[in-house]
């Protein structure tokens, strides 16, 4: 049986609570993304502020997180996001959620409004709500440091689990991450920063002795099938590429198919790629290879610069695939230090490094065609440099910028700018090149987004079946319509579970029915992988149930820019038309929704007949 333990910290009122969770809604929604989207769909009132006290936080492992080395030390947020105004989840590795584990609790709601500064500190069970006005304006590094020395322990990331905002989340700003330990680990989508920014919630910090595998049922089989797996995943082809490479292998990959957004989606082609390709920064700028906790793979790539006009003195800089793209190719800036430069300050001062670069795309956009005034030019590095700056402050133009790319994009009179869904920007691939990403993208419950369903995986990687990325018949259409499902159910599943998605990408990886013989083992279920596939499809019903209660965001649309020609590369004069227009009407069938909004049928079917009032 499972016991999924919780706090509730109010910071209005200074009131600490405890809940408890068993199989009942455990089995239903597991924990992280899952438990989170169900709590929020309840609790939280139709058409709140995001930024105001009735917003909440919850911060959620899940059962299995932190007790496995299959990278399962990944954490969850689900909130009322501040950029698009509806749900969002967020998902972050690092050592946070096994040191959260090892507390006994399994998550903390962050409800209402300190008066002043604070964090939480939770230590072998015991709670408490710290002042933080001293570490209040410092950047996210610093003020981790601070944290950690603060709450009694060395200023080492790895001695406890630490999530805190910057200045970004402080000052509000829409596109505000949360960073989490260790290193440099960012729940950075949909705003959720500028919510804890908002409660005057600094940060929190978690640290225990509790081992939560002695509450497992069949302890011995448990760590004998997670040994199992995770040899095999060690020596499958896309982890040991991961490893060597890290996630920014991708960039001369994704270019070579034409699908490799360049100035702010106007093509898909960046003709200076290989300057910020992983294989180029491998060569020259990468010291060391970094794993979260309980990772098999380890694939971040730690970098430094340090000569120059974009050295970074004295600190290493993590890198992703994502980050260099929206810094870097989405901007049509190559100078690789200068992306590795911005890279670093959208960390420190805490924010969403795609998020950051679809609304500077969309900025520059904005200039060229006469809507903005402004010295600047796709990859003018100074200018760039400068902009990360004013956004985290909102200094001038930078109060705007602060907006986020939809808001920005609508305020100059040209919404076509923005390239995205439910006001969220697209990230690193162009769905005219890889057509599965114009359903899974427009479809994503948190707005534009790579996650909820990744489509190189078969599109690229053959996994579970290779299709033509560039294929438009009927077959190869309703293909990707039912691999996108497939993957949302699946990607649903892993961050609820919680493990991380890099554990899909090959097939040799872990899939539903691993993950039902690890929740045999653990608690001693009889849960089948269909059972497992189900659960994630009722999480991701629960999400769209949230656009339907809040109203808004409820249709799936296709952006116009991608309705327009690729105009260079491989993919030059595709288009992702076809591939939604078609795909969306059997999308909705096989989902058993109506204009983007569950029926009572379905409802029924996944055991939510509680939310029918909602139709």
């Amino acid at each position: 049986m499972v016991v999924f333990k919780i706090l509730r910290v109010d910071l209005s009122t200074e009131k600490i609570s405890e809940e408890v969770y068993k199989d009942d809604i455990v089995r239903k929604f597991l924990g992280g993304r899952g438990l989170g989207a169900y709590l929020m769909l309840k609790e939280l009132p139709r058409g709140i502020d995001p930024l105001s006290p009735s917003n909440k936080l919850y911060i959620f492992a899940g059962p299995l997180s932190g007790t496995a080395n299959l990278a399962t030390s990944r954490i969850n947020v689900v909130g009322k996001s501040p950029l698009t105004g509806s749900y969002t989840h967020s998902n972050a590795g690092g050592n946070f959620a096994y040191w959260l584990m090892r507390t006994g609790y399994h998550g903390i709601v962050v409800e209402g409004k300190a008066e002043e500064p604070v964090y939480i500190l939770v230590k072998d069970g015991e709670v408490s709500i710290r002042p933080a006005k001293h570490i209040w304006g410092k950047w996210t590094g610093a003020a981790t440091r601070a944290l950690l020395q603060d709450a009694g322990f060395e200023p080492d990331e790895k001695k406890a689990g630490v999530m805190t905002i910057g200045p970004a989340g402080e000052n509000l700003v829409r596109i505000a991450g949360l960073r989490f330990s260790d290193y440099e680990r960012f729940a950075g989508r949909g705003g959720l920063g500028a919510v804890a920014g908002s409660k005057k919630l600094k940060g929190i910090v978690v640290w225990g002795t509790h081992d939560p595998l002695r509450e497992f049922v069949d302890r011995q089989r448990f760590l004998k099938l997670a040994t199992e797996y995770s040899v095999k995943m060690m020596n499958a082809a896309t982890p040991k590429s991961l490893h060597q490479y890290g996630t920014n292998l991708l960039t001369n990959i994704i270019n070579s198919i034409g699908g490799y957004p360049t100035r702010n989606f106007d093509t898909g082609y960046f003709e200076e790629a290989e300057k910020i390709s992983g294989e180029y920064i491998k060569q020259n700028y990468v010291k060391e290879t970094h794993g979260c906790m309980l990772c098999p793979i380890q694939c971040t790539q730690m970098t430094v610069v340090t000569t120059g006009p974009y050295k970074v003195a004295g600190e290493r800089i993590k890198y992703e695939y994502e980050s260099t793209w929206a810094l870097g190719g989405n901007l049509g800036l190559s100078n690789t230090e200068a992306v590795l430069k911005m890279e670093k300050l959208a960390n420190e001062l805490g924010m969403d490094t795609i998020s950051l670069g679809n609304t500077l795309g969309t900025f520059l956009e904005l200039v060229k065609r006469g809507k903005i005034k402004y010295d600047i030019d796709w990859g003018d590095a100074g200018a760039l440099i400068d902009l990360v700056y004013k956004t985290a402050y909102r200094d001038g133009i930078g109060d705007d910028l602060a907006e986020g790319d939809w808001r920005l994009a609508n305020k100059y009179g040209a919404p076509d700018a923005f390239v995205g869904s439910r006001g969220q920007g697209f990230p690193a691939y162009d769905p005219r090149a890889l057509k599965g990403f114009a359903i899974s993208y427009v479809t994503a419950n948190r707005g534009g987004d790579h996650l909820e369903a990744y489509s190189p995986t078969w599109e690229v990687l053959g996994v579970p079946e290779k299709v033509d990325p560039l294929c438009e018949t009927s077959e190869c259409i309703s293909k990707q319509v039912r691999l996108v499902i497939y993957a949302q159910h699946l990607m649903a599943l892993a961050d609820s579970v919680t493990f991380c998605k890099f554990d899909t990408l090959d097939k040799d990886g872990i899939f539903e029915q691993h993950f039902a013989e690890l929740f045999n083992a653990a608690f001693g279920w009889d849960t089948t992988p269909q059972e497992m596939l189900t659960i994630g499809e009722r999480i991701f019903n629960v999400e769209r149930l949230f656009h339907v209660k809040e109203g808004k965001w409820v249709k799936d649309e296709l952006p116009p820019k991608m309705r327009e020609p690729i105009k260079t590369g491989p993919a030059k004069g595709h288009t992702a038309s076809k591939m939604f227009d078609e795909g969306i009407k059997e999308f909705y069938k096989l989902r058993g929704w109506v204009d983007g909004k569950p029926t009572y049928e379905t409802l029924k079917r996944l055991g939510l007949e509680e939310f029918q009032y909602l139709q």
